[in-house]
């Protein structure tokens, strides 16, 4: 993003309201297996000399596997940048890499484990099956109550 003319305070502010891609060698080898268009709507501000002010609401999705049925779904996310990105400019530089900022910003927004289904009857086998967390804590027979006990009074 081209920003001279606010560092020159030819103008008091730049108003963002713009789809941003991420290059797909960003996500690569990461557990997102498809991202979307970023919505990016906000401001980048110049009030002092040791500041550049970046306030944005951002909004996509990503495309992960899920996590019991390993099929691809979708996950929205969205996320506000208010911070002072003065740091990430040059010297002598005159542009700001938002996509860099967006994607540190991504990262936080992927879910150790994201699922959408409801129904586990049909991830089953011989001698094995799926449950859910309800199931685990309702079960006398569970080997690892005891465990759970000592991790719910942490």
């Amino acid at each position: 993003m081209f920003i001279k003319d606010l560092l020159d305070n030819k103008v008091s502010s730049i108003d963002i309201d713009d789809l941003f891609v991420i290059p797909e060698d960003y996500y690569s080898g990461t557990d997102i297996l498809d991202l979307s268009k970023i919505k990016v709507t906000g401001s980048l501000t110049y009030p002092a000399s040791d500041n550049l002010f970046l306030d944005v609401d951002c909004n996509g999705s990503m495309k992960l596997k899920d996590s019991v049925s390993l099929e691809p779904v979708d996950y929205k996310f969205s996320f506000k940048i208010s911070e002072n990105v003065i740091e990430l400019l040059e010297k002598d530089q005159f542009t700001l890499d938002i996509i860099s900022i967006l994607w540190e910003n991504i990262v936080l927004e992927i879910p150790i484990r994201y699922s959408e289904v409801t129904n586990y009857d049909k991830y089953k086998g011989d001698g094995w099956r799926v449950i859910s967390e309800d199931e685990v804590k309702e079960n006398t027979n569970n080997p690892f109550k005891d465990l759970l006990k000592e991790i719910e009074k942490e």
